[in-house]
């Protein structure tokens, strides 16, 4: 989840808790329930945009997932051909490629695995928010029964349980608030110097694959040697 997104949710809910904790007794309570319900359906309809752009994405990659793999087959079947024609520098050229597809495939399903997770906890936010929303318009609706019920005297209304709705509100969603949106990530950026060290080691590494590749495609496919009598 971007942070962008991050943040909006929690200015939204714990913006609206503290609201609804420090004015609730105030002389507004329906206006500040009403207008607390429309900011978590905002928030509500940024995060659904959001996870359907995030099964996009994983969409996409997955599609790519799926080409990268067709064209290694072919290849595959392709080097073999070259190598059966004599033609062994295309068998290379073949087999590099393939070299290639190999190296893109985890980090392209890693990305897949990446987008699903964040599809999946934006479901999780989407789902606080209906809850924290369905609580808010039994906040609302209970506030105005008891409006209509109780005296009033100087405008407001008598009694404690607007607070303690608002409390028991607050309390809930920052329960599901930390469940869904947790805040803990992790970095795992190597520094510049190992990383310019892991590049020349994959040069090297490559050209030992392929010349691997290409001696254990040729043991495969060579004829048998002929028994002697």
């Amino acid at each position: 989840m971007e942070n962008r997104l991050r943040d909006r949710i929690a200015r939204v809910l714990t913006s609206t808790a503290h609201s609804l904790v420090d004015k609730i007794e105030g002389l507004n309570e329906e206006g500040i329930l009403e207008a607390a319900i429309r900011e978590v359906d905002g928030a509500t309809e940024e995060v659904h945009t959001a996870q359907g752009e995030s099964l996009a994405r994983k969409h996409h990659v997955n599609k790519a997932i799926e080409r990268l793999t067709q064209e290694r087959n072919r290849l595959e079947d392709e080097a073999e051909t070259a190598i059966r024609n004599g033609r062994e520098d295309l068998a290379v050229a073949g087999l590099s490629r393939i070299d290639d597809i190999e190296r893109q495939l985890p980090e392209l399903e890693s990305q897949m695995l990446d987008h699903k997770a964040e599809a999946d906890r934006l479901g999780q936010s989407l789902e606080s928010l209906k809850a924290r929303r369905a609580q808010m318009a039994d906040d609302l609706i209970a506030l105005r029964r008891t409006r209509a019920q109780s005296p009033v005297a100087g405008g407001r209304v008598t009694g404690s349980s607007p607070q303690i709705k608002a409390d028991r509100a607050e309390n809930a969603f920052n329960d599901r608030y930390a469940k869904a949106t947790g805040t803990d990530r992790a970095t795992l950026h190597a520094k510049e110097a190992e990383q310019g060290k892991l590049r020349d080691l994959s040069a090297v590494s490559r050209d030992n694959r392929v010349q691997l590749r290409l001696e254990q495609l040729k043991a495969r496919i060579a004829p048998a040697a002929p028994s002697s009598n």
